[in-house]
C-alpha cells in the first residue's frame, strides 16, 4: 500500500524523455477496462503483466484475486477469461515461459515470491511452489505493510545482452537454478529492486543476486521489455508517480550498487483524488505489428466512491516506448558479416561459422582475462570449452579486418 512519506530523488542527467508524461495521453483520454472485470467496480488492483504471445493481460488484487482479460483483434477489445482466488495479498505478477499455463506472484502479506499453475481455460488455479524472502540467503527484512510490491522475470539472454552485474560479486551473472533467468522485485521500503535466481522445482531454493539502488526511495511494480532489453520500474509517490527506465547496467555509488537511468518519464494521474498508482503493463515496442499498449491500474480501496471503484484500469494506445530493438536469442547470436555462435548457452562444444578468412578467434572471461586463443580458420571455429567455469564470456572474432564482439554463456 502507498505510504504517505516525503521522498528525496536522485537527480541526474537522463538522455531520454526526462519528464515526458507516460504512457502518452492522459487518465480519461484513455479506455476504461474496469467494467471488463466487475461492473460495479474493483478495490486493490495492484499489479499487471502483459503476455505478448497470447495477447492476455494479468491482473492481481491485493486482496487476494487475480483476472486475465484476453485482447480480440477482430473487434480491438478485451473480456475477461478468468477470475480466480488467490491465498495471502498478491501485489504484482509475472511469467517467465510466456507459453506456459503458469505465473509467478509477489505476495507482499507472506514476503513470498508464488509459482501457480492453471487449466487452460481458467477453471482451476493451482499454487506450485514457493520461495520466502525472509528467510536465507536473503538479507531482506519484514519492513510490515511496506514490503515487496512488484516482481518481473528477465531471461538469461537478456541479461547476458545487458552485461548484468550481481551486486553480491561485482560479477557478471546469469542464473544458474534452472529457471532461465532471474526474478526481480521492487521493493516499496528504499526504493530498491531485489534479484532472485529461483530453482523452480524446489520451494525455498533460490540464490540472492543483490539489490539495486533506483531514483526513488518507493517501488511497487515492473516490466521488462523483451524486445528492448529495457526494465521499467514504477515509483508510487504522492502526487508524483514516475516511471524509471534501466538498461539493467550499474555502477557502485557512495558504496551502493545504482541501475543506471536511461529514461524517466511522469505518470499521467487521475484527477478524481485518488492517484494511488500501484501497478502498470507493456507490450513490446517491437516489432511494429500487433496490439501496441500500456495499461495503468490503481490501488482502490473499499470505502472510495462508486465512480472511483469502476475506474480503476485505463487502457492508453499509443504509448511512449523507450530503447532501441535489439535481437536476443537463447540459442545463439548473430554477430557481424553473417558469422553465428552456437550453442548459446553451452557447456561442451561450440560452434562459431560464417564466411571467413584467416580468421581469429578470442574467448576471454568476465575479468577480462583470455581464457582461449586460436586462428586461421576459413570456415569457422569449433572449440571445446568445457573446461572453462561457468559463467559469462566475451567472444571476438576478427575477419577479414572486422572485430566483432557477443556475450556467450557457459552453463
Amino acid at each position: 500500500m502507498m505510504k504517505n512519506i516525503y521522498v528525496l530523488f536522485l537527480f541526474l542527467s537522463i538522455s531520454f524523455a526526462n519528464g515526458q508524461v507516460w504512457p502518452a495521453s492522459s487518465w480519461t483520454a484513455a479506455v476504461n477496462l474496469t467494467a471488463a472485470m466487475d461492473t460495479d467496480g474493483i478495490t486493490d488492483l495492484s499489479g499487471l503483466h502483459f503476455n505478448s504471445v497470447n495477447n492476455r493481460l494479468y491482473c492481481v488484487q491485493g486482496d487476494g484475486r487475480v483476472r486475465i482479460l484476453q485482447w480480440n483483434a477482430t473487434t480491438n477489445t478485451f473480456s475477461q477469461i478468468g477470475s480466480r482466488a488467490l491465498n495471502g495479498g498478491p501485489e504484482g505478477i509475472t511469467q517467465a515461459n510466456l507459453n506456459a499455463n503458469e505465473f509467478y506472484t509477489i505476495d507482499e502479506n507472506n514476503y513470498e515470491i508464488k509459482r501457480y499453475t492453471h487449466t487452460s481455460n481458467f477453471s482451476s488455479v493451482s499454487l506450485l511452489r514457493h520461495w520466502n524472502l525472509l528467510s536465507s540467503p536473503s538479507p531482506m527484512q519484514d519492513t510490515g505493510n511496506s514490503g515487496p510490491e512488484g516482481i518481473v522475470f528477465i531471461p538469461d539472454s537478456a541479461l547476458a545482452t545487458a552485461g548484468f552485474v550481481s551486486q553480491q560479486t561485482g560479477l557478471l551473472y546469469t542464473s544458474t537454478k534452472g529457471l532461465g533467468g532471474l526474478m526481480f522485485v521492487a521493493h516499496q521500503d528504499q526504493g530498491y529492486v531485489w534479484a532472485f535466481d529461483l530453482n523452480p522445482n524446489t520451494d525455498d531454493d533460490f540464490a540472492f543476486v543483490g539489490k539495486y539502488k533506483t531514483n526513488s526511495s518507493e517501488s511497487c511494480d515492473l516490466a521488462f521489455d523483451r524486445s528492448t532489453n529495457l526494465m521499467y520500474i514504477l515509483h508510487n509517490v504522492v502526487d508524483n508517480n514516475t516511471l524509471e527506465v534501466t538498461d539493467l547496467s550499474s555502477s557502485v555509488v557512495s558504496g551502493i550498487r545504482k541501475f543506471t537511468v536511461t529514461a524517466q518519464f511522469n505518470l499521467t494521474n487521475p484527477q478524481d483524488g485518488n492517484a494511488n498508482i500501484e501497478g502498470f503493463a507493456l507490450t513490446p515496442k517491437c516489432p511494429a505489428t500487433g496490439v501496441k499498449a500500456a495499461w495503468l491500474c490503481r490501488d482502490i480501496e473499499n470505502n472510495e466512491g462508486t465512480a472511483i471503484r469502476q475506474d480503476a484500469l485505463r487502457w492508453f494506445n499509443p504509448f511512449n516506448a523507450a530503447g532501441d530493438c535489439v535481437v536476443l536469442e537463447t540459442d545463439g547470436f548473430a554477430v557481424a558479416d553473417a558469422i553465428t555462435i552456437v550453442p548459446n548457452p553451452g557447456n561442451g562444444q561450440i560452434t562459431i561459422s560464417g564466411k571467413m578468412n584467416q580468421a581469429r578467434l578470442k574467448i576471454s572471461n568476465s575479468l577480462g582475462q583470455v581464457v582461449l586463443k586460436t586462428e586461421n580458420a576459413t570456415n569457422g571455429f569449433t572449440v571445446d570449452i568445457s573446461n572453462l567455469k561457468n559463467g559469462i564470456y566475451l567472444i571476438e572474432v576478427e575477419n577479414s579486418g572486422k572485430i566483432s564482439h557477443t556475450k556467450w554463456i557457459k552453463n
